[in-house]
């Protein structure tokens, strides 16, 4: 079991409360870590300044599989993409998961968006789908600017999403007392991703931008691999 925090401000990074990291270390007491990035939005010269939004990652690990501990959140070197990881893979495209699986996932989501591909939406999304287990995850795609989340289709592994007082995107594995009226449950009809690259405006909050899109789980009666259904932007929900 490991614990997770994102949070997407504009104004400055959030980091979880201390309540909330205490409830996080009591998940993974192994390890406890924090990431900060910045994205920068290129705005339109003479018209507006330019314009940053903050993403924290933070997670802490109980490790259950592997030699040694592998502490999250995990940041690709050369792209800056970010995983914060709590499930277990027990198999992926199926084949039995070998080492440290939270580590095999998160070369497995590289890949599936690494430039020079074709879509990179399709591609995760059908690396998600040839992962077997229960998992909870958030996973910063840093080359193409968007924001992936989700739960199995099950719901085995809790995660939790909701908007503080300030209208800045929080996502959690558990909810403390200060934001009880604030997070509720991510669905478990499919993976929901965030396009980064829309945000324009430094004047609104995230929420007021945040148009989150949920890629449908297939009806297959029969998951945990083949419970995706590959969508286009056509047949894509939003929400708001």
């Amino acid at each position: 079991m490991c614990g997770i925090f994102f949070s997407l401000s504009s104004s400055k990074p959030t980091l979880p409360t201390q309540e909330t990291c205490t409830l996080l270390q009591k998940r993974g007491p192994d390890s406890y870590k924090t990431h900060t990035a910045q994205k920068d939005i290129n705005a339109q010269e003479g018209v507006s300044p330019p314009v940053s939004y903050y993403l924290t990652f933070t997670s802490t690990v109980l490790s259950l599989r592997g030699e040694h501990v592998f502490t999250q959140p995990l940041v690709d070197p050369r792209t800056q993409s970010v995983l914060c990881w709590n499930g277990e893979a027990w198999k992926i495209a199926g084949e039995r998961v070998q080492g440290n699986d939270t580590e095999r996932v998160f070369n497995l989501f590289l890949q599936a968006v690494d430039s020079g591909q074709k879509d990179s939406v399709e591609r995760m999304v059908e690396a998600i789908a040839s992962v077997s287990g229960p998992f909870a995850f958030v996973f910063y795609d840093a080359i193409n600017s968007r924001l992936f989340y989700s739960r199995d289709c099950l719901g085995r592994r809790s995660l939790l999403e909701g908007f503080d007082e300030n209208g800045n995107l929080k996502i959690c594995s558990i909810c403390d007392s200060s934001l009880v009226d604030c997070f509720k449950e991510v669905g478990t009809e499919g993976v929901c991703t965030i396009d980064l690259a829309r945000y324009q405006d430094p004047s609104f909050s995230p929420r007021e931008l945040c148009q989150i899109k949920i890629l449908p789980w297939s009806s297959s009666a029969s998951p945990p691999a083949d419970h995706i259904v590959c969508p286009s932007y056509l047949s894509t929900k939003s929400r708001n």
